[in-house]
């Protein structure tokens, strides 16, 4: 096996546990594990997942939450993105919970529910990311329309907040807000429902935002999405903010998180070049000293980088992308072929063919071929 990928699953269940920790006890845990589990495999992260913590899991479609049902998931599954209304049949075969913007798919919805049977779904407010949900105008006369469906029951509230970890914090806080003054009126239609608005970012940056629910991916995975912790800060002291029924918060910093995802490959050629020779397609790459180079079986197909290893082609010593061999890096050369990348091994005298080399993919980007091995 010459590429592969390891998921520590021992990393990830402790991933779940920090999470669940740094959650107020009265907010309800969220794992999602869209895009099969960012890349990690969605049955075997929501097994852990459930086991470790967390309450519900949220994917992004019905097909996503019906190959975790074949499984025999029996979690709470949110689909978090709006279904269409021919898949209302197969919605609540596999008793998940939709997302709905749209009375159209409410109505079909009731009409394809079991009488008195109070089908769970939420409602998703757009508040300015502009992909899908309610237009905030909208919302209260949306609210008590659906109230009125009889075999329905809105169980929850959402919104994606469009915040970029410490680009737009002011913005984010007054949208949070907004949220939360809207969601509390909705209760008036929908007695204890839920409110959730905090993904991993808003987890770190807005501790206080948990609400009654969060929904968290990035962080499960290892993936801090900022590095900016409010914990004792202006914003978390201004009285501002969203509690789980008004508990105090104790927010991140989430201490201990690891990386369970590694990408590997071995080196399968090692050459020698002198300074001026001409490498890569195009010849775009010029040896700017003798150099010593090696070759893995890893391209573009598998999900690294089409970009240039370096920004502009010249002749200079940086480079944006590496593989690390025996704890050393190794500078990509070029770009990366269909199938395979030059690495410079200079500094590395001692990489030898067959070596490891552990590569910088991102995990939703990797191909789903490639055999993944699940440590314990």
């Amino acid at each position: 096996m010459v590429k592969w990928i390891e998921i520590d699953l021992k990393i990830l269940a402790d991933n779940v546990k920090a999470v669940r920790k740094a959650l107020s006890k009265n907010a309800l845990f969220m794992a999602v594990v869209k895009a099969d589990g960012y890349g990690h495999g969605a049955v075997w992260v929501s097994k852990i997942a459930m086991k470790n913590g967390a309450d519900v899991l949220g994917v992004l479609t019905v097909e996503e939450g019906i190959r975790l049902r074949q499984e025999n998931i029996k979690a709470p599954i949110a689909i978090l993105s709006p279904s269409l209304p021919e898949d209302a049949g197969r919605i609540f075969k596999n008793r998940l919970i939709p997302t709905v913007d749209s009375m159209k798919f409410l109505k079909t919805l009731n009409d394809r529910a079991h009488k008195n049977a109070s089908c769970p779904y939420c409602i998703d407010l757009d508040m300015g990311l502009g992909r899908w949900g309610v237009s905030p105008e909208l919302f209260l006369n949306f609210a008590e329309k659906a109230s009125k469906f009889k075999n329905l029951k809105a169980v929850s509230i959402s919104t994606h907040i469009a915040y970029t970890a410490q680009k737009n914090m002011t913005e984010a806080e007054e949208k949070l807000m907004a949220f939360r003054n809207l969601a509390l009126k909705a209760k008036n239609f929908f007695p204890g429902i839920k409110m959730h608005a905090a993904n991993s970012s808003i987890l770190v940056d807005f501790p206080r935002w948990q609400m009654d629910m969060a929904r968290i991916g990035n962080l499960i995975y290892g993936i801090y999405p900022s590095k900016l912790y409010l914990r004792n800060s202006r914003t978390a002291a201004t009285g501002v903010g969203g509690y789980a029924d008004d508990e105090k918060v104790k927010g991140p910093p989430i201490k201990g998180l690891g990386r369970p995802w590694k990408f590997y490959s071995k080196l399968i050629s090692i050459k020698t070049v002198n300074r001026g020779q001409s490498l890569g397609y195009s010849s775009e790459y010029v040896a700017p000293a003798k150099m010593r180079i090696g070759t893995i079986p890893v391209g573009y197909s598998d999900g690294l980088t089409m970009e240039p290893a370096e920004k502009t082609i010249k002749l200079t010593a940086g480079s944006s992308y590496w593989g690390m061999i025996r704890g050393k890096p190794a500078p990509f050369i070029a770009k990366s072929g269909i199938a395979h990348t030059l690495l410079d091994l200079t500094a590395v005298p001692e990489a030898k063919i067959g070596d490891h080399v552990l590569l910088p993919i991102r995990r939703t980007a990797a191909n789903a071929k490639i055999p993944r091995i699940y440590k314990y």
